[in-house]
């Protein structure tokens, strides 16, 4: 199964970053076990935010009461804002009705205004005449909702072999690496490789696999985010999406080879580069000098998926009383996209041949 859909982008890598590998090899008549379990979450967002948000019937503030370059200096610091959506003739369409401040903003001056009016100022002053109620949300990796502009995403992983009364032979690799990664390179990297044969009656391996990534993301403009210059066009946005993949494998086998292999990428500068989920899983006869034993037992592979995604494009454009120019505000993402998706092979007896091959991409097309 091979699937791309599109609006995923990577997370950049923090300053610090890590590499984690391990390799094990083994040859064993008895027990053998293997364990492995991890999780990591990675956002690109640093900052907390003070949401505005307007009081119905009280007072509304409007994009005239601050110049062009206040909004300007709002949007290029990561902040946002939303217009009313009320009707009637008591509020005008250019009415703010939610404000998000990154709070390192707050004790700048607010460009274009008279000199000693800072962002806490104004927000201050607001929340104490009743227009505005507010609330600080946490930065960072947080619950919740993501705060404007930010992306952020959770991978995790584990696997569990038991081998008993058999002679075992097993070989894994485990990578994990923070760094950026590009197209064909790996965040979380397993590999596995084992063979079985019982040497006693009740003889059996016993294995499982998960890999999940799980991805959500604000609106965020392309250009920004994307190394090809020709990614903002015809429309300068990566859309909102909230995206999870999951896929594994069991197996319990009396005799048999097993190898699988299982990796992902979500780290990464350039967002032209997928993010990327990969699975496979070969189950085969187990090899000796006097031929090939087909494997006897049980196996199964799957994946699952839920996608969702927006496109982006519900901006409004604002006018305003400066000559020509005009605001061009982003809008509650709206989802275009809504796909559920569910595979599962297995097989039981003698087994001569099992192999499943599954590949997730999600990146922003630029066609």
């Amino acid at each position: 199964m091979t699937g791309i859909v599109c609006a995923d982008q990577p997370v950049p890598a923090v300053p610090e970053t890590q590499t984690l590998s391990t390799t094990t090899t083994a040859d064993v008549v008895g027990l053998a076990m293997e364990t492995d379990a991890g999780a990591w979450t990675l956002t690109n967002d640093g900052s907390s935010m003070l949401l505005l948000t307007y009081r119905d019937n009280v007072g509304i503030l409007y994009l005239v009461d601050f110049p062009p370059e206040a909004w300007s200096q709002l949007i290029a610091a990561g902040g946002s804002y939303t217009l009313a959506t009320y009707t009637g003739s008591g509020v005008d369409p250019k009415a703010i009705n939610t404000m998000s401040i990154p709070t390192s903003l707050l004790n700048q001056q607010i460009a274009g205004v008279t000199p000693g009016q800072t962002w806490k100022t104004q927000t201050d002053a607001l929340v104490a005449a009743g227009l505005f109620t507010g609330t600080t949300t946490q930065g960072g990796i947080h619950t919740g909702a993501l705060n404007p502009n930010q992306v952020q995403y959770t991978t995790a992983y584990d696997a569990s072999i038991v081998a008993q009364a058999g002679h075992t032979v097993l070989t894994k690799s485990m990578n994990i690496d923070t760094r950026n990664k590009v197209i064909g390179q790996s965040n979380v990297n397993a590999q596995t490789g084992v063979t079985f044969i019982a040497t006693a009656d009740g003889g059996n391996v016993v294995g499982s696999e998960n890999l999940m990534i799980d991805g959500a993301g604000n609106t965020t403009s392309a250009s920004d985010r994307m190394l090809c210059p020709f990614a903002s066009q015809p429309v300068d946005v990566i859309p909102a999406y909230c995206n999870i993949v999951q896929a594994g494998s069991k197996y319990d086998l009396n005799v048999g080879s097993v190898t699988t292999n299982a990796n992902n990428r979500f780290v990464g500068s350039d967002a032209t580069n997928p993010i990327s989920l990969n699975y496979a899983i070969n189950v085969k006869p187990y090899g000796t000098t006097q031929g090939q034993f087909p494997a006897i037992g049980s196996t199964s592979a799957y994946i699952k998926a839920h996608i969702q995604e927006s496109r982006g494009y519900n901006n409004t454009i604002i006018p305003t009383h400066w000559s020509s120019l005009t605001f061009t505000v982003p809008g509650t993402p709206l989802k275009a996209e809504d796909l559920v998706y569910n595979e599962q092979s297995s097989a039981q007896g003698t087994i001569t041949a099992f192999n499943k091959v599954m590949a997730y991409q999600s990146g922003k097309s630029l066609l």
